[in-house]
């Protein structure tokens, strides 16, 4: 890869395991309250996890319109893949932390991960992938939560 800058994609484990909430019915046609109450848990733990990862950057600025998604795919694995094009409007090489989610057909939450890039020259198109933690199965769509610039 000559004439590009060595960078560094940390994937910051958000979410193990988050199951929909209607895995299980009971009797009534509810769901069992445990199930939700660990799927809530599990969502309310990845979003504290990245945003503690986020904290992390001090003097950072919002870059969240310098990040594009592409179409997620799979790997050999079944984890979803999803391609990143980041753009640095600065002037100068910078840094950046991107959280990005992946959801399923419903709109739900089922992974997350927190990459961070470094030296991303200016106004040259980057890319990146993010990669979920996790076989995922069904149509998968990958959005940036939050870019920070630093």
């Amino acid at each position: 890869m000559s004439g590009r800058r060595t960078r560094t994609i940390c994937a910051v484990s958000l979410m193990a395991v988050l199951a929909p909430a209607a895995v299980g019915c009971s009797d009534g046609g509810g769901t069992p309250s445990s199930e939700v109450s660990r799927a809530s848990a599990a969502v309310a733990s990845a979003r504290a996890s990245a945003q503690a990862e986020l904290d992390k950057i001090k003097g950072g600025s919002q870059a969240k319109r310098e990040v594009k998604v592409g179409r997620v795919s799979r790997d050999g694995a079944g984890r979803a893949v999803a391609p990143l094009t980041v753009t640095n409007r600065a002037k100068h090489p910078a840094g950046y932390a991107i959280e990005v989610n992946f959801r399923d057909a419903s709109g739900d939450l089922v992974d997350a991960v927190v990459l961070r890039l470094s030296k991303v020259p200016p106004n040259q198109p980057t890319p990146a992938t993010a990669r979920s933690h996790r076989k995922l199965t069904g149509r998968i769509t990958a959005n940036v939560g939050t870019a920070l610039r630093y």
